[in-house]
Parts: C-alpha cells; sequence; structure tokens
C-alpha cells in the first residue's frame, strides 16, 4: 500500500514539475496583426489612416509560455483596437509601442496577457487627425432663376452645421464666407407646386457640400414663396360681340345696322390675349369662354342713324387679359319695328 501511495505522489509531481518547467520555458514567435484605430472615450478626434497603411499587416515579435504561444499562433488573423490621444488635427504618425500594442492585443484576447510584445513592424501607423466642430452658416437664395410674384421667405436666415475642422479651416483658407446657397434645392421643389399659389415647402438641407460626417441642427427649414405662373400671348378667333341697351331702354325698338346695311346682332372678331399659359390653353380649347359686349347708353339714342365707331368691353376668365385692344366695330342704331334688342 504504502508503494501505491509513494508512486502516486512520485506521479503527481513529476506532473507538478512538468507544468512548472512548461510555464517557465518562454518561446519566441511572431504574429501577423491589424489595428484599428479609435479615439478615447468621450472624444471628439477623428482618425482616418492613410489609404497606403489602411490593409497594412504588422509584424509582431512575441515572448512567453509555450501553450499561450501556441494558441496565438493557430490564429490566422489578429485583430486590435487601438485607442488613441488626442492629437493637433493634421497628418500625424501614432507611434505603435510595445506596451499600447499589448494592451490593446489583451483587450480581445486575455492570453496576450501572459505574453511579452518584444517589438512591432512597421512601428508607426500614418493618420490623419480631425475632429467636429459647430459653426453658423448664413443660409441665402442669391442664385434663383425662376419668375416670383412672390420672393421666397426663409422662416429662419441661419443654421448650425457640425463639420470637420479641416473642412471648416479650407473654407477659411479660401476666403469664402460662411454661407450655404439653398436656391437650386429650393427651386427644385418649388417647381412641383402650382404656380402662381402661393407655397409653403419644408427643404431638407444636403449636408454633402460641407465633406464627410457634416451634419444641420435643424436638418430641415420652412420656406414660404410664390412662383409666377409663365405667361403666353395667343390669339383667340371667332370670339362674339353683341350690342346691348341699357334695361331702362329695352322697350325702344333699337337694331344695329352695319355700313353695307345688314343688321348686325352677333359679330364675331379675333382677339390677342395673354395671360397664364394654362389658363389660356383653356380658353383656345373652349374649356372657357370669352365674349364681348357694346354698351349702348342713353346718350347713344340721341344719334340715331349716325355711323360710328364702337369701342366693346370684353369678358375674359380670371387672370386672361387683352394683349392689344381690338379694333372698334362700325356700325348705326337704327330704329325699327323689330325684336327689341336683349341685355
Amino acid at each position: 500500500m504504502e508503494q501505491v501511495k509513494l508512486l502516486s505522489m512520485t506521479a503527481v509531481l513529476s506532473l507538478l514539475t512538468w507544468i512548472v518547467a512548461d510555464n517557465m520555458v518562454n518561446e519566441e514567435a511572431i504574429v501577423r496583426a491589424t489595428f484599428e484605430l479609435l479615439p478615447r472615450a468621450n472624444s471628439d478626434v477623428l482618425i482616418d489612416v492613410a489609404p497606403e497603411a489602411a490593409s497594412q499587416l504588422y509584424t509582431i515579435k512575441l515572448q512567453g509560455p509555450r501553450r499561450f504561444i501556441d494558441v496565438v499562433q493557430k490564429r490566422e488573423r489578429t485583430k486590435a483596437r487601438l485607442r488613441i490621444g488626442d492629437h493637433a488635427v493634421g497628418p500625424t504618425e501614432i507611434t505603435l509601442d510595445n506596451e499600447s500594442v499589448k494592451r490593446a492585443l489583451t483587450e480581445t484576447w486575455s492570453e496576450f496577457d501572459q505574453l511579452t510584445v518584444l517589438a512591432v513592424e512597421p512601428s508607426t501607423i500614418p493618420v490623419v487627425i480631425d475632429k467636429l466642430v459647430s459653426h453658423e452658416f448664413t443660409l441665402t437664395t442669391r442664385r434663383l432663376t425662376l419668375p416670383y410674384a412672390s420672393e421666397p421667405q426663409l422662416k429662419r436666415s441661419s443654421i448650425n452645421v457640425q463639420i470637420r475642422q479641416s473642412r471648416y479651416d479650407s473654407i477659411l483658407e479660401a476666403g469664402q464666407a460662411l454661407q450655404m446657397d439653398i436656391s437650386a434645392d429650393l427651386e427644385r421643389q418649388l417647381r412641383s407646386s402650382p404656380a402662381g399659389q402661393p407655397a409653403t415647402v419644408f427643404l431638407a438641407l444636403d449636408p454633402r457640400q460641407f465633406g464627410r460626417d457634416a451634419a444641420f441642427s435643424p436638418d430641415s427649414i420652412e420656406v414660404t414663396a410664390t412662383v409666377q405662373a409663365q405667361r403666353t400671348t395667343a390669339v383667340i378667333p371667332t370670339v362674339p360681340v353683341k350690342p346691348v341697351v341699357s334695361f331702362t331702354n329695352l322697350d325702344k325698338s333699337l337694331m344695329a345696322q352695319s355700313r353695307d346695311g345688314t343688321l348686325l346682332t352677333v359679330e364675331t372678331v379675333s382677339i390677342r390675349v395673354t395671360g397664364p399659359t394654362e389658363d389660356v390653353a383653356k380658353l383656345q380649347r373652349g374649356v372657357s369662354r370669352a365674349y364681348g359686349l357694346i354698351q349702348i347708353k342713353e346718350s347713344d339714342l340721341q344719334e340715331l342713324n349716325v355711323l360710328k365707331a364702337w369701342p366693346t368691353d370684353f369678358v375674359l376668365p380670371p387672370q386672361i387679359e387683352l394683349a392689344e385692344t381690338p379694333a372698334p366695330i362700325e356700325f348705326k342704331l337704327v330704329e325699327q319695328a323689330a325684336p327689341t334688342l336683349q341685355p
């Protein structure tokens, strides 16, 4: 029995000796890794890795117990998130010191805590440091092209822009005003609004002109405007014109007689009109109508049988007006036993 105990104790001691010896034997190894650079918590720093280093594989030389070396070497690729402190805006290089790299690796894989980083190649990462800043920009409509019956009225005159410091600096260096012209985006939206009618649009602002990561507060504005309707001038043929007497003279037997002696009840003339394109088109198609009236007044009854040129009052659809004054119609008033002129 004592021999059995002795053998068991010997086996345990041998195992412990092997474990201790294995842990005491340090080996060196090489792993390849990529790095993701991140700002520290609550930092406004933006980090852009230089294009030539974006896919760079870094060689990391390690030393430590064999069993931990074996674990890290079995991975196909190692990726570490490396947090960096604040830097001045502009191009710089981030140094990959051994301790920082070890901390970054240990955050993801605990076995790296048992290993020592001996060297990192390349030892730096070229980056461009930037940060977000906020500035007020004036909203303008300096490049309007549409005709307006009522100019655009902006509910607010400025907008807060969150913008990269480098982009903001470039605007200042170029001597540009801190303005944002919304003319093109506004008129793109107003073109779909009914012409001639007041329109209120909520314009979503496009931050792309201020570069990556730009944002607005607020991100839309309210604008009111009235786009002037497009106008057309056209000839409207065969517009009816009728002489009419006042209500008090309906009992008189009056007729209009032309120069050649024919009686004139309704005359047709051509008129030239102008107005919104759509309204003129409706008049041309007969959807709306125009007509003329020659008003015979009390004083005109004192000049019977006198050939005169009579002006016409035209009744036109809303927003349509005469482009030129039509020629008067020539006739004389005669009294005879005939049907009374109707109003």
